[in-house]
């Protein structure tokens, strides 16, 4: 026994370096039985009494029913077991079980949990331990005079050392999270079962269209996604040889290549959604344009279409034969540019258009300051400006806030002024906001209408993954109350479980638990509280736990209340609890207490400062609206002095071209991505305001009288 169980401690070495261990769809008992059943007479003789032998231990038996089906896979995807070994002895009994379960399917992965190897009667152990007892390795038995006299076998008072079948399993094999077994063999099944269906049902060709749309630009934030088609791609090549060569061995490769693999679960993912669709025969246009949908339901028609040779020569033909070559040759504008006859408001009075002033003698201050400054002040909309209060006006100074940066936007227009107009307007200018969008994204509206609260009276949100950062952690944002409430993902203070009749009005409204899911993205959680009146005095504690470390690189948090926004970075892995900061509420009023250090919530937008004022050197409507036009949404621009776009942009869009262009649209799209405008010092370029989107600016100006007022859209 000694020699035989030394021989499957080498072996089962060998097993661990594969790095995955895997369990026989055999049953425990189907081994016992196969060991038990493998020895001759005289190989196991009887012991004791008749119902007894040699080798039919109870610790041995135990031992073999738990861990004998425990297998692994070779460089050759072939199973290897613990048995395979070189004993004479216990040669039938090796070959027995070794060709039995190299006949099997895996069934599950091999994993034990901490609490359950603390709870069977091995050895002590902590979580520290390097290697984990698996079995008992020897008892030692002092016969009594009556067990003496009963098995005439041994002697009153003999000890005799009882030798027995254990293994010593490496750290990495054992899970220490607090996780059933259960649901981490799910885990590992669940994300098998996804990733082989994805090497069966999606082709090589369809991965490789799909990277080709991509690289197009085909596909709106699609370079997010490459990685994973330029990680599947190799896996699918694999799959497709070794399931021509073995089914058996395909199957024993997706468990192995699915073990703790990021996007196993591929094919539930956006980019795997998509995959499937075209595997599955969906129209090339109408997948990339229910994808587009999904990624940015505001600016889908942004993506490019696929095109075609043929498609591009008709659409070059069309441009040549009917003068619009020089309409794209175009640059940023400038404030040269506009004449006052297309730079026109509403005025006071007679009804008469004249032209908006340009504002360029007050030097905009490099005062810092806090939005709660601005509580109380005049707000006027956006109509009343334009017509009662702008055309008295000397000067004009707009407070560049943070969230402003998908406000930040940019003319352009053709080089040879005179070229063919090629807009639904009169004129050949055009706009593009920060992101090369043609309007500003609504996708923070669409998140705050599936329930993410940011306007409460106190807001605590922590966001991870940031840029595709990969981090598939699970970080929870949690909170507690003057009274002791805690509120979290596991509390009744959450949005799906929260009582309306409780005292608080603070709720967790966000929860993500697989940043994979979204993309390995900017992942989000967020607690707000919406009634000052249900809010008892006292300490507001908040913190980020990290309930699930896969790959932690740490998390950026905000608190945010009375108009003040309060940032802080924690970079490096989570481990149990970080202490974000304290917020205390006297009276209704806030005050905080920083635990991580503050980062300044200023930064830099366009060459520009956040949270300071900034001059205004024009104000004038999107050229939609110049002169006689009136086509689509209207835009209010506030140009900045010293406002910069720093990369080069879009000089038109496609949703704006005349409908002669937009019957070659799909070549316009790539000519609008292609033929791009480089930055340059004389540029027209600051906020942007939609008319038909709610928003709020706040400004300083100088006439016959000096004013703050905040300006609604």
């Amino acid at each position: 026994m000694i020699k035989f169980t030394k021989l499957i401690h080498v072996q089962f070495d060998k097993m661990c370096a594969t790095g995955k261990l895997f369990r026989s769809s055999l049953t425990g008992q189907q081994i016992w039985d196969l060991y038990i059943n493998g020895f001759t007479k005289e190989q196991n003789p009887i012991f004791r009494d008749p119902n007894s032998s040699t080798h039919n231990c109870d610790l041995c038996k135990n031992f073999i029913r738990r861990y004998g089906n425990i297998i692994a896979i070779d460089e050759n995807y072939d199973i290897i077991t613990m048995f395979d070994v070189p004993s004479k002895e216990y040669e039938n009994v090796s070959i027995k079980l070794s060709t039995a379960l190299k006949s099997s399917s895996i069934s599950e992965v091999f994993v034990e949990t901490f609490n359950e190897l603390n709870s069977l009667p091995y050895e002590s152990c902590n979580k520290n331990n390097i290697l984990f007892k698996l079995g008992i390795d020897k008892n030692v038995k002092r016969y009594t005079n009556e067990e003496a006299e009963k098995y005439g076998v041994v002697k009153p008072n003999e000890i005799i050392t009882f030798n027995h079948l254990h293994l010593y399993l490496p750290k990495q094999f054992v899970d220490i999270s607090g996780k059933s077994i259960e649901s981490i063999m799910a885990d590992y099944r669940d994300a098998k079962n996804v990733f082989q269906r994805a090497m069966q049902e999606i082709p090589v060709d369809t991965l490789n269209l799909v990277k080709d749309l991509i690289n197009q630009g085909s596909l709106l934030d699609g370079l997010t996604h490459l990685y994973k088609i330029q990680q599947i791609l190799p896996l699918k090549e694999q799959f497709n040889l070794i399931y021509s060569d073995s089914s058996v061995r395909a199957d024993n490769w997706c468990w192995v290549n699915s073990y703790n693999l990021p996007f196993a679960k591929f094919k539930n993912e956006l980019i795997g959604v998509l995959c499937t669709e075209l595997a599955e025969g969906k129209e090339l246009n109408e997948a990339c344009q229910a994808w587009n949908k999904r990624v940015d339901p505001a600016n889908y028609m942004k993506a490019i279409a696929p095109i075609t040779k043929r498609q591009i020569e008709e659409a070059r033909k069309f441009v040549e034969e009917n003068g619009f070559v020089e309409s794209f040759d175009r640059r940023f504008a400038n404030i040269d540019d506009i004449k006052t006859s297309e730079i026109k408001h509403i005025n006071v009075g007679d009804g008469k258009l004249k032209s908006v002033s340009i504002f360029d003698n007050v030097k905009s201050t490099s005062t810092r300051h806090k939005r709660s400054e601005f509580d109380g002040i005049e707000e006027v909309f956006i109509d009343k400006f334009m017509k009662d209060i702008l055309p008295s006006c000397t000067s004009i100074e707009a407070f560049l806030s943070n969230k402003f940066e998908g406000n930040m936007v940019s003319l352009t227009t053709s080089i040879n002024k005179e070229s063919k107009p090629i807009f639904k307007w009169s004129n050949n200018y055009s706009w593009t906001f920060n992101g090369n969008l043609a309007g500003k994204s609504m996708i923070k509206d669409a998140v705050v209408s599936k329930g993410g609260k940011v306007d409460g009276v106190l807001r605590f949100s922590i966001m991870w993954a940031e840029g595709n950062s990969n981090d598939n952690s699970d970080l929870d944002a949690w909170a507690k109350e003057p009274d002791g409430n805690k509120i979290g993902f596991s509390t009744d203070f959450r949005k799906d479980r929260f009582n309306k009749k409780t005292i608080m009005s603070g709720q967790l409204d966000v929860d993500i638990t697989n940043p994979e899911r979204w993309g390995h993205k900017n992942i989000v959680e967020n607690i707000a509280w919406s009634d000052l009146s249900k809010m008892k005095n006292g300490t507001y504690s908040f913190w980020v736990n990290q309930y699930c470390d896969r790959n932690s690189k740490g998390f950026t948090a905000e608190i945010e209340f009375g108009g003040e926004l309060f940032r802080y970075e924690f970079n490096k892995p989570v481990y149990g609890n970080v202490l974000v900061a304290d917020v205390i509420l006297n009276n209704g009023i806030f005050t905080i207490k920083h635990i991580l250090p503050e980062i300044s919530s200023s930064k830099e937008l366009y060459s520009l400062q956040t949270n300071e004022f900034h001059k205004v050197n024009l104000v004038c409507l999107s050229p939609n609206h110049w002169d006689d036009n009136n086509v689509g949404n209207k835009h209010y621009f506030f140009m900045l002095e010293g406002c910069k776009c720093p990369n080069s942009i879009r000089s038109f869009h496609n949703e704006n071209l005349i409908s002669d262009l937009l019957k070659h649209k799909k070549v316009m799209e790539v000519l609008g991505t292609t033929n791009m405008v480089n930055p340059t010092e004389k540029q027209l370029s600051g906020l942007g305001f939609n008319a038909t989107i709610r928003d709020e600016l706040i400004v300083k100006l100088q006439g016959s009288f000096k004013r703050i007022i905040k300006i609604k859209f």
